[in-house]
């Protein structure tokens, strides 16, 4: 299946200014050369243009890593790129600005071409010669950019051959892409064939638009948060020193049992791998690794049933244990955050959030309406009062599924 995209899941609604005008700046240069002569002396006239305004390692002009992104060989290959543009662009603009989203876009094209007749002529000279044309350079820049600040992004399109809207991860697009163009490249640099696509200008900007995505994000130009490429990195090396910690303290390794056991009925402090535990658990939540935090607390609540963590850091755990349908550990996560926590202000949605799960995911009525009665006379707001009756009405039923 080969997407044709039409934008991501981080579009924010914003109208876009220069994309539209980039896209109609595009295709008026292209209308004007016409990329189809016929007659002799209308192929002298694309000969010209394209030796003065396509861009060649022989035939180098100072001009042409700019002027060779606006010109193309055909509708296709003109459409193709004009909706990477509108995909990518729309949410750069937003992103950088229009200044930002200009520079990118004409500086990526500019290093894409300068690759292509570069790297080219160093691979076979004998390619020097050869003209290169077409946004696809700068529109990769936009996919490089996109993946440095969006790597959890999806974009949308239309599927081809099914003609049907689809929606691919950037990382399976970026992955596909650099694929093709590496094994094109191949292809036609050891001469068993002539794919006629700057593969190297593909390559080259996704490499411009990924580096400067991230020099950006690294020197805080660009403000930072929790989605983009640098917070993965860190988060993932995190993980790892994490999981060293936790193989050292005997809580990791290949069986996943806990070293230190607590004896029941007793008030033994905790051991000093729980400690590491603890402090674990702690280190993910800052990371807002809630699914890693939630695994490690799992882990701690096998060795002390009744174990808490701050307030905030408690909450979040059990909200992951019940996002990710563990709904008997989110159940006794919220239990000892009630019970250690009552004066907490979200002591009642906590509290409505545990009789939710022990009366339609646990199937314990009695259960949920015994929690349910700590909300008796409490000055819950009008949807809040709303949950409680409904889930009263359900447990005076029997329950439900």
């Amino acid at each position: 299946m080969f997407l044709i995209p039409t934008g991501t899941d981080r579009d924010d609604g914003r109208r876009p200014l220069l994309v539209p005008l980039l896209v109609v700046t595009t295709v008026l240069c292209f209308v004007l050369t016409d990329s189809r002569p016929r007659s002799p002396e209308e192929v002298v006239e694309r000969v010209r243009i394209l030796s003065q305004y396509a861009i060649s390692y022989e035939y180098f002009k100072w001009w042409q890593p700019i002027t060779y992104q606006f010109l193309h060989g055909g509708w296709f290959h003109l459409l193709s790129n004009m909706f990477f543009l509108a995909a990518f662009g729309v949410v750069l603009e937003s992103r950088l600005g229009r200044f930002g989203f200009l520079a990118i876009y004409l500086a990526g094209g500019a290093a894409a071409g300068l690759a292509q007749a570069w790297i080219g002529h160093w691979l076979d000279p004998s390619q020097g010669f050869a003209p290169a044309i077409g946004a696809s350079g700068a529109t990769s820049a936009l996919l490089g950019a996109v993946f440095a600040l969006y790597p959890r992004a999806n974009v949308r399109g239309i599927a081809i051959p099914q003609f049907l809207p689809a929606q691919v991860s950037i990382q399976w697009m970026m992955a596909f892409a650099v694929a093709i163009d590496v094994v094109r490249t191949l292809v036609d640099w050891s001469g068993a064939g002539n794919s006629g696509i700057a593969t190297l200008a593909h390559l080259g900007g996704i490499v411009f638009g990924l580096l400067i995505g991230l020099a950006l994000l690294g020197s805080g130009l660009l403000p930072r948060d929790d989605a983009d490429m640098l917070f993965l990195i860190r988060q993932w090396r995190r993980r790892r020193e994490m999981r060293q910690a936790m193989e050292s303290a005997g809580l990791g390794g290949a069986s996943g049992a806990i070293a230190g056991r607590v004896r029941s009925g007793t008030d033994s402090k905790e051991t000093e791998a729980q400690q590491v535990l603890r402090r674990t658990i702690a280190a993910a939540h800052r990371e807002r690794d809630y699914t890693l935090a939630a695994q490690l607390y799992v882990k701690l609540l096998k060795e002390l049933p009744t174990a808490a963590l701050p307030s905030e850091m408690q909450l979040d755990v059990a909200n992951e244990l019940a996002r990710s349908g563990q709904h008997a550990l989110a159940a006794q996560g919220y239990r000892i955050f009630i019970e250690r926590f009552r004066t907490h202000p979200m002591l009642d949605d906590a509290r409505l959030m545990l009789a939710t799960i022990e009366l339609r995911r646990l199937g314990d009525a009695k259960s949920a309406a015994k929690t349910l009665e700590s909300l008796v006379g409490r000055p819950l707001d009008a949807d809040r009062a709303a949950i409680a009756d409904a889930l009263r009405a359900d447990c005076r039923a029997g329950g439900a599924a």
